[in-house]
């Protein structure tokens, strides 16, 4: 197929511009699915952006909290400035991203009211609780001597702590089992005031291998937690697709994880896969689950020879189907209804905080999704 894209223009003010238009290629449906995504835009955040002292970078979640404003969340382990979220206007005119405005950073509190100091938080996903008007984010855990475990917390809009939840102890860090280091809770949504799910990036060590090249069982526990008691109700099965390719140096690093998930309806949750292979790029896939009928798989110690019991997926987007190479998008949210009634969907990429990756901004319009916004 000839591929064309007009390639991004953009100005470095205060109000960003919009930056990449499609032309072709710009719609993908699996054959198995009613559900359309049409790709509207694509916008990059300039590299080292700097809002109130602090550098736009590693955005590793979003979500839509009302009109155009969302809540990001930075990944930065207070390396550049301290642990922060930003709340994010996306403004869109005639299908496309006519602006992009970070404000204030929200800087993320220990429960003493300090802020986090070097390695003690890796903060990853953020959602709004609509009810309650506060934001709950996840932490794949610290990395000092004194470690902190993986943790979903709930802050205030100034990012005063809250509290935590009770996370099962299978998802502390140990030596043979538990949660492997940058594999624990990258992503996070809510079912509604009272639920949240949450899961490990990558297979908990008594769990499985991680993601290698052979098609094979590599399993993530999928939490679903009642919040306002405070305990665990389910836990599910997700089986991570095998790696795309080998890196082109036999020593070359390769991954493949889940870097989100987004509850869709009481049947349905999507899942966002994130692979990258050295000297290759990214490959990044968001799958559809169908949680009717599902394993409760709450009370296992290990999921080893529990390969009947994963949840059915079916691919909704492929993103090496469209015209432009995607970075390591780790977040995704809906967002408001757009002119012709279709959902608008966002997609972020984390740039690690590197001038060689960028802050994209996918910018969709789904069709055939039950209402959910």
């Amino acid at each position: 197929m000839n591929k064309k894209i007009l390639f991004p223009i953009f100005f470095l003010i205060a109000i960003l511009q919009s930056c990449t238009q499609f032309k072709e290629n710009k719609y993908f449906r699996h054959s198995d699915s009613e559900v359309k995504f049409e790709l509207l835009d694509l916008y990059i955040v300039p590299f080292n952006l700097n809002v109130d002292g602090t550098r736009v970078g590693g955005i590793s979640g979003i979500d839509w909290m009302y009109d155009n404003t969302f809540i990001t969340i930075s990944d930065d382990r207070s390396a550049y400035s301290p642990a922060r979220a930003y709340q994010l206007e996306i403004h869109q005119s005639n299908y496309l991203i006519d602006s992009v405005n970070f404000s204030s950073p929200i800087f993320l509190k220990k429960p003493d009211g300090s802020l986090f100091d070097l390695d003690e938080v890796d903060p990853e996903a953020i959602r709004y609780h609509t009810a309650a008007h506060t934001f709950l984010y996840s932490s794949e855990g610290g990395r000092q001597e004194n470690i902190q475990y993986p943790f979903v917390w709930e802050m205030d809009k100034s990012g005063n702590y809250l509290r935590h939840f009770d996370i099962p102890s299978i998802f502390d860090f140990g030596e043979y089992s538990g949660t492997r280091t940058n594999g624990g809770f990258e992503s996070l949504t809510l079912e509604n005031d009272t639920i949240v799910w949450y899961a490990n990036e990558l297979p908990l060590k008594q769990d499985g291998k991680v993601p290698s090249f052979e098609k094979g069982f590599y399993p993530i526990r999928l939490v679903r937690h009642d919040i306002k008691n405070d305990t665990v109700l389910n836990q599910f099965i997700y089986n991570v697709d095998s790696v795309f390719a080998k890196p082109i140096k036999s020593d070359g690093f390769y991954i493949n994880s889940v870097p989100e998930i987004l509850y869709i309806n009481a049947k349905e949750l999507w899942v966002l896969e994130r692979a990258y292979v050295s000297g290759v790029g990214n490959h990044i896939k968001l799958f559809r689950l169908s949680t009717e009928n599902a394993v409760d798989v709450n009370s296992k110690e290990t999921l080893v020879g529990q390969e009947t019991s994963q949840l059915k997926k079916e691919l909704l987007i492929d993103f090496s189907s469209f015209d432009h190479k995607p970075d390591n998008i780790e977040g995704m949210s809906i967002g408001p209804k757009l002119a012709d009634g279709r959902s608008s969907f966002y997609f972020i990429a984390d740039n690690n905080f590197s001038e060689e990756q960028k802050t994209q901004i996918w910018f969709f319009a789904v069709s055939g999704l039950a209402a959910i916004n």
